[in-house]
């Protein structure tokens, strides 16, 4: 154990990926921490500030629905942080594997450099969550500006926040190291099969058909449990259902891609193809933050339908067309966070596919389709599927007439244009470094 840190230091250095192998998922985290203690304010103020209490507690209901719809896509981004070092950090694993390093020596080395990274990205996330409380004490809510102090986190909140987040790391990479101790050869040629997961997309169908159903009669729910409890149980549905969206879209894109594959025409759709049936997990998680977006835009469509039917109904609608306005803009700033570094980070774990096929000499302007189709392909998925998950939720809770309202319908389509032009956005700024690497392996 003792060569531990120094082999730590060692494997922690940028190899053929850069230095921004190390720097992306530090960026991650800090936007993870800085979001989540945002969040964690403001739901905080809505609990326990007295101005809440004249309105029996629906304050509170809200922002915790918030807090939930929010927690999901945080949660999400900060293992996709985690993760963005798995393959140079596996690929070096694997190699000490074989060449005798006892398991505990590798799980001790992957969860001292995971922790490191994302501690060093926590303190960062409390400096960017410092820059922005000024912002969010500006947010009219109460009829005014709500102040830095209403919103700012307690210390012993914030640390739970610096805890959470050094843990996801921590155990997602954990997690990542089971294929390197059970597989090492096949980790280090890059030999491993793709794992079935048909058993998952069956699983997950099967719970979302559940979940809809309860909702669907949850006014019986409701009879039976009590409205505190009922409210409760609702917000645990609406997390879960964002949980198993999650566990069904990387079946689905490998299926879409194997389809794609077997009906090319072009070797863009070839290579995309088969990119998505070998590698549907991080081809979903690349642009889930799209699906949970979708949901929420949905959710936040009715609630802007709500404030705008109820308009002269006092503050109270006027604070929840703030506040939804304001989920949105957070979900909005993870989605470009996620697309972004996982963008760019995918074009360094994918160096070996981009120089192999700059050999074989694949024109640039079929690799740039290919890497497209990759993306899009996914995209549209997610975008559906989380959209189409929010409706089926929403549907019995709020009614069809607020769904298909103006408003309603307006929000989610700005949000399907805004989401597809920033995931476009994202794509064409990776082409500086696409073009890098085929130039450093000319």
């Amino acid at each position: 154990m003792s060569a531990v840190v120094p082999l730590t230091r060692l494997l922690s250095r940028p190899a053929r990926q850069g230095r921004a192998a190390i720097a992306l998922p530090v960026v991650a985290f800090a936007v993870t921490t800085a979001l989540l203690l945002v969040v964690a304010g403001g739901a905080r103020m809505f609990l326990v500030d007295p101005r809440t209490a004249d309105e029996g507690g629906f304050y509170g209901i809200l922002a915790v629905l918030a807090l939930v719809l929010l927690a999901v896509p945080l949660v999400t981004l900060g293992a996709a942080a985690a993760r963005l070092t798995s393959r140079r950090r596996n690929d070096r694993l694997a190699t000490l594997r074989l060449l005798g390093a006892s398991g505990r020596e590798l799980w001790s080395l992957t969860v001292l450099e995971a922790t490191v990274i994302a501690a060093a990205g926590a303190v960062a996330g409390v400096v960017l969550y410092g820059a922005l409380l000024p912002l969010v004490g500006l947010l009219p809510f109460f009829g005014g500006p709500v102040g830095i102090a209403a919103v700012a986190v307690d210390p012993l909140l914030g640390a739970a926040v610096l805890t959470a987040v050094v843990l996801i790391g921590a155990v997602s990479a954990a997690a990542s190291l089971r294929r390197v101790t059970v597989t090492p050869l096949g980790v280090r040629t890059r030999s491993e099969a793709p794992p079935k997961k048909t058993a998952a997309f069956v699983t997950g169908g099967i719970l979302i058909v559940g979940v809809v159903a309860l909702v669907s009669n949850f006014s019986v729910v409701g009879e039976l449990v009590g409205p505190a409890v009922s409210v409760a149980v609702l917000l645990a549905l609406f997390a879960g259902a964002l949980g198993l969206l999650n566990l069904i879209g990387a079946p689905i894109i490998a299926a879409r891609g194997r389809a794609m594959a077997r009906r090319a025409r072009t070797a863009a759709q070839l290579v995309a193809g088969r990119e998505l049936a070998a590698h549907a997990g991080p081809a979903w998680r690349r642009v889930s933050g799209m699906a949970l977006v979708s949901f929420i835009a949905v959710v936040a469509g009715s609630g802007l339908a709500i404030a705008d039917v109820a308009s002269e109904a006092g503050p109270l609608m006027a604070d929840i067309r703030t506040g939804v306005l304001v989920t949105l803009g957070i979900a909005f700033v993870l989605l470009a966070c996620a697309v972004g570094v996982t963008q760019a980070a995918s074009v360094l774990e994918e160096r070996e596919l981009i120089v192999g096929l700059d050999r074989l000499g694949i024109p640039d302007a079929e690799l740039r389709r290919a890497r497209r189709l990759t993306v899009m392909v996914p995209l549209r998925w997610a975008a559906v599927g989380g959209a189409s998950l929010g409706l089926m939720l929403a549907a019995p809770v709020v009614g069809i007439s607020l769904l298909v309202a103006p408003l309603a319908v307006l929000t989610i389509v700005l949000t399907f244009a805004a989401g597809f032009a920033l995931v476009a956005a994202a794509l064409a700024s990776t082409r500086p470094i696409v073009n890098g690497i085929r130039r450093s392996a000319a």
